[in-house]
């Protein structure tokens, strides 16, 4: 195994995801304990995945013992936003009364986000949240640019559609 591919993968990666399962719900210890433990796994198993592929595929592996903690424990997943800065992205700096009512209404966005399908709770959070482009998603979840943008439309879209809904604007 190489020390400095392994190395690169955690600079480049572990504050990602360390940042997503916070995001998440999870607490900072927890978040620790999934990053840490997902990095053994690839210390174990990274001799049989490709180099290009071990960036989604740690995020694969510590999305599904975030998963699988939350069964053990049967948490209730909240998700956590930098809200300003999500309503910000999300709707654009041009209509300050716009994102004033969106700050009104907070939980409500938690509510929507907790109904998107969890892929387009995930692209989201990692676009208008954390503020990942196209090319850091598309390396995390192992998908081109291309279908990245696509899926994001669609999540937007989703999203969208769940606020109408909830509460009619």
């Amino acid at each position: 195994m190489n020390k400095e591919l392994l190395l690169e993968l955690y600079k480049s990666q572990s504050k990602i995801i360390y940042g997503y399962l916070i995001k998440c719900g999870c607490s900072r210890e927890e978040a620790e304990d999934i990053v840490h433990d997902s990095f053994i796994k690839a210390i174990e198993y990274m001799d049989g995945i490709s180099v290009e592929k071990l960036p989604s595929w740690l995020f694969k592996v510590a999305l599904n013992n975030y998963k699988n903690k939350i069964k053990r424990k049967s948490l209730i997943n909240e998700v956590s936003i930098d809200y300003e800065g999500f309503c910000s992205n999300f709707i654009g700096d041009n209509d300050s009364l716009e994102i004033l009512l969106w700050k009104e209404k907070e939980e409500h966005v938690r509510e929507c986000l907790s109904k998107l399908k969890e892929q387009s709770k995930t692209l989201l959070i990692f676009k208008y949240d954390m503020e990942l482009s196209y090319k850091e998603i598309g390396k995390l979840l192992g998908l081109s640019q291309e279908v990245v943008k696509t899926y994001l439309y669609r999540a937007r879209n989703e999203f969208k559609i769940a606020w109408r809904d909830s509460y009619g604007r």
